[in-house]
């Protein structure tokens, strides 16, 4: 697969709140036939293979790769209490005594913001302190998003 393509790939998850497994589909879906047949040439495919499907297994295969894994954090899924579908990727502040949280959210390709937040309590629970926090902001009728 041309290293461009990889790039774009990698480039446009980070900017839509994906990861590789979660973006591969969406990716794929965007690319033209030009586009699509320039990205699976080097792909050795059999014959009758869908090409679309072969790139997007190959794209969502790069998840496995540890120098491309460590680029994205983890990616939630969540349906809020009005049946909106958000993604959102967190990141932890750990402190001495309490956790910092940051969250980018995402509504299909759209950027919505970001969430902060802190909290106490157990440190081995401090991901589940930040998710709940942040899922009950996303309940809200207009979350409270910050300005970068």
């Amino acid at each position: 697969m041309p290293a461009d393509v990889r790039l774009q790939f990698i480039d446009w998850a980070k900017q839509h709140g994906h990861n590789p497994v979660t973006g591969a589909a969406a990716f794929v879906a965007l690319q033209s036939e030009v586009d699509l047949d320039l990205a699976t040439r080097t792909l050795r495919l059999d014959p009758g293979t869908d090409p679309r499907d072969a790139l997007r297994n190959h794209l969502a295969a790069l998840a496995r790769q540890v120098d491309v894994a460590v680029q994205f954090p983890p990616v939630y899924a969540y349906t809020a209490a009005n049946g909106l579908e958000y993604r959102y990727s967190l990141m932890l502040v750990i402190a001495e005594d309490c956790v910092e949280w940051t969250g980018r959210v995402w509504q299909d390709l759209d950027y919505q913001g970001m969430l902060t937040g802190r909290g106490q309590g157990p440190r081995a629970n401090y991901t589940q302190l930040a998710r709940m926090a942040l899922e009950h902001e996303l309940d809200q009728e207009r979350p409270r998003y910050v300005q970068a």
